[in-house]
């Protein structure tokens, strides 16, 4: 079957705009959101939203926010664990990429252009307002601290480490969302094909 050359090109832009945005290191930036490829997360762009807040604060903000047309936001996760150069024995964690937070420092270092100065305000290639202090991780951690309160993983943008903390610390927080399904690129072919020939039938019958 013959397809005209002006299908052809419906075609292959409709498929183009099915396919993810290319970008360095896998982040792309689409308006207020920034969709990480490797995590199939979208992270909030304002990196200082609401200020500094307590952990409990952290998560009831992020629970109610609505945020670039979404409110299915929440704090970064994190498995609530052990990692380091020191064999585990510093509570102080180096190279956490397990947590979405430290994988976002770690593997997207160089596109954060992060300004290591406390209290400094980055405005990066992705991010605006992103702090180089501390960020809370979600969950809680089973561990309790000294007065029994308990404690959650801090991630620290000034020195990419993360370590715990009680609750009642004021820690800045940025959210995010898992990422929707997009059309199966079967199924949009599928669709597409038989727009291709619905289009060259009626133009055969216009002949």
């Amino acid at each position: 079957m013959f397809v005209f050359p002006s299908t052809l090109s419906i075609f292959f832009a409709v498929l183009l705009s099915f396919l993810p945005s290319a970008s360095a290191d896998s982040l792309t930036s689409e308006g207020l959101l920034i969709y990480d490829a490797e995590l199939d997360i979208y992270w909030m762009q304002d990196g200082n939203f609401n200020g500094l807040m307590t952990w409990n604060d952290a998560n009831a903000w992020a629970e109610n926010l609505s945020y670039g047309g979404y409110n299915d936001w929440h704090l970064p996760t994190t498995p609530d664990g052990t990692w380091g150069y020191d064999g585990n024995g510093n509570p102080t964690k180096y190279n956490v990429t397990a947590s979405d937070l430290g994988h976002l420092y770690h593997m997207h270092h160089a596109l954060l252009s992060l300004t290591v100065s406390e209290g400094t305000q980055n405005d990066t290639p992705f991010f605006n307002g992103l702090q180089a202090w501390y960020y809370w991780c979600s969950p809680l951690s089973k561990t309790l601290d000294g007065a029994k309160n308990p404690m959650a993983w801090i991630f620290d943008f000034k020195y990419g480490t993360q370590f715990l903390a009680s609750t009642n610390t004021y820690a800045y927080a940025i959210a995010v969302r898992k990422a929707t399904s997009t059309p199966e690129p079967s199924s949009l072919l599928l669709f597409l094909i038989g727009l291709s020939g619905l289009c060259c039938a009626r133009r055969q019958k216009k002949r």
